[in-house]
């Protein structure tokens, strides 16, 4: 009978993992995980702690946690009862028991101790599980008139988020909102919470939209010019705080990444590295004011009469 433990070791080496990489992804100690793939279940103090470590190790190597649980209680011994022997009924066993204060605190001691391997465990479950990811708007295959869509939902605090590759903010409560622009026809939008970098502990959501101009009245109105500001920071972070319109939209370190914004009226951006974060209006680079002495970069540009103005 195949076990637990020699499924969980054939998938290791069939994805060519060894047991230090295992044990440096998962946190996990090395000794456990030779444990558990020599079906050695005895070394586990606590059926909690073990049960724990194959859903992680299960998760971690992509198959399926209820089968690998499955599995081991399946080779798990059991107990069996000795033929021939009378079975003493449960309730005159209990009323041998003499519970005193030792007894007491020895329960006591038990049920703590139980529950604490009981928090760990689930810590450690959290910790090696993707983050949550809630997009509360748009729903998906919806069709819209307008160009502009805001992105809304929520995510585990300090996780990091990317809106179609790009890097969106979150909150300290993990709610982010990102107004997008959407192109005419079927768009289609990748929303993806990452944990720590990790691309393993990943969770992605799409969503289709769809946009469809509005039909033009017989008097057609005056063409207003959009202004669409990119910023790209290369190579290293950089720190960045940028407003737009009176609105603040970055004020924080930004990794290597590539972001676009609308202007309607005004924006004014200062970085700490202006030789590695690029600056363009639609698609035309802007040059930065940089102060000789400190090696700060700002630029502010205004737009008047459909037309940009940069000091």
């Amino acid at each position: 009978m195949i076990t637990a433990g020699e499924v969980l070791k054939k998938k290791r080496e069939t994805l060519g993992r060894s047991i230090e990489l295992v044990s440096q992804e998962t946190k996990m100690q090395k000794r456990f995980i030779t444990y558990i793939e020599d079906n050695d279940f005895s070394k586990f103090d606590s059926e909690v702690f073990l049960t724990g470590f194959i859903k992680i190790y299960s998760h971690y190597l992509g198959l399926d946690t209820e089968k690998v649980l499955a599995l081991y209680r399946r080779s798990k011994p059991q107990k069996k009862a000795t033929i021939g022997k009378s079975i003493e009924p449960i309730w005159t066993k209990y009323k041998k028991i003499i519970l005193t204060p030792k007894s007491l605190i020895t329960i006591l001691s038990v049920i703590f101790f139980v529950l604490i391997l009981g928090y760990i465990g689930l810590q450690i479950y959290k910790f090696q599980s993707p983050p949550k990811l809630n997009i509360t708007s748009p729903i998906d295959a919806i069709t819209v008139t307008e160009e502009k869509l805001t992105v809304e939902g929520t995510t585990q605090p300090g996780a990091t988020l990317e809106i179609n590759s790009s890097l969106t903010p979150i909150d300290s409560q993990g709610h982010f909102k990102q107004e997008i622009t959407l192109k005419e026809g079927i768009n289609i939008l990748t929303i993806k919470a990452r944990k720590n970098s990790n691309n393993m502990l990943e969770t992605v959501e799409t969503r289709k939209v769809t946009y469809t101009k509005p039909a033009q009245t017989e008097t057609p109105a005056q063409t207003v010019k959009t202004f669409t500001l990119t910023v790209e920071v290369k190579d290293s972070a950089s720190w960045i705080k940028l407003d737009i319109d009176g609105q603040n939209k970055i004020s924080k370190v930004v990794e290597p990444s590539k972001q676009t914004y609308d202007v309607k009226d005004r924006f004014y951006i200062i970085t700490g590295k202006s030789a590695n974060t690029k600056i363009s209006m639609n698609g035309e680079p802007l040059a930065w004011k940089t102060n000789s002495t400190t090696g700060v970069a700002e630029i502010t540009c205004t737009i008047v009469s459909n037309a940009l103005s940069c000091e």
